[in-house]
């Protein structure tokens, strides 16, 4: 326990010496302040550049539409920096050789594994709920009277995703010595579910759908209880990633 204690601190001030820490918090905050402005002023500054008549048949904004840029911008923009911050959190210790220097000392590879997924995973939850609770606050102020259906559900199972992308990010640091390497295959992984969602059968078991039905659900089209079995198959996907980390990590070459 002392070892990943340690380790954890370590993780703590490389992540702060690096300027990653400031980046994730100035990305999210930005994100999640101009998700509500977006969708309140948007219609007003395309009204500029439209005529008259096009500008009058913008419908007025909601707050569905205010968290509709949350989605659009957490799962696309917030997810890649988080796997640009991650892709090398265990790759550029290896090829530095600071990890030798670690685990000559008696730290265990799997505690190694385990520190940084852990950190990794916390980072991306505390970032992702504060900003939701920056959009909440604005959506809020904006859109007083407002209510939105499953928005719970909706923002837990893009968190849920989110966790599902770095446990594969951090498989990727254990499988490869290139940065661009990990990122080629976190594509993949997200590739091939995409591929798996043309086929409607396999609707039920496409966790890809944690990130992508947000809007759907929150206009009420999708049942709640349609994921079912995306949930079980997205919390067996990190422990089964995280598994295979470790195993993988403890059989290989430090170098």
């Amino acid at each position: 326990m002392n070892s990943f204690i340690a380790l954890f601190k370590k993780e703590t001030m490389e992540f702060s010496k690096t300027y990653k820490f400031l980046i994730i918090v100035t990305v999210f905050l930005i994100l999640s302040i101009l998700s509500p402005l977006t969708a309140k002023f948007m219609p007003d500054i395309m009204a500029q550049f439209l005529p008259k008549e096009v500008a009058e048949s913008f419908p007025d904004a909601t707050a569905l539409d205010s968290w509709a840029q949350f989605f659009k911008n957490f799962s696309q923009i917030g997810l890649f920096v988080v796997a640009l911050l991650f892709a090398g959190t265990l790759i550029h210790e290896r090829t530095e050789g600071t990890l030798i220097i670690l685990l000559t000392k008696g730290l265990s590879r799997s505690t190694v594994v385990l520190a940084k997924t852990i950190f990794a995973m916390l980072i991306w939850t505390v970032m992702y709920w504060f900003s939701f609770a920056v959009t909440y606050f604005y959506t809020w102020y904006y859109w007083k009277n407002d209510h939105v259906e499953h928005l719970g559900l909706a923002v837990g199972n893009l968190w849920l995703f989110g966790l599902v992308l770095i446990s594969v990010i951090l498989l990727g640091n254990v499988l490869f010595k290139s940065i661009y390497a990990n990122l080629l295959w976190t594509a993949f992984f997200v590739i091939v579910w995409f591929v798996v969602s043309i086929f409607p059968k396999a609707a039920d078991f496409n966790i890809l759908r944690l990130a992508s039905d947000s809007n759907n659900l929150l206009q009420g089209l999708v049942e709640t209880d349609e994921y079912t079995w995306i949930y079980t198959i997205a919390i067996g996907l990190i422990v089964l990633m995280l598994l295979l980390s470790v195993r993988v990590f403890n059989k290989k070459a430090i170098s």
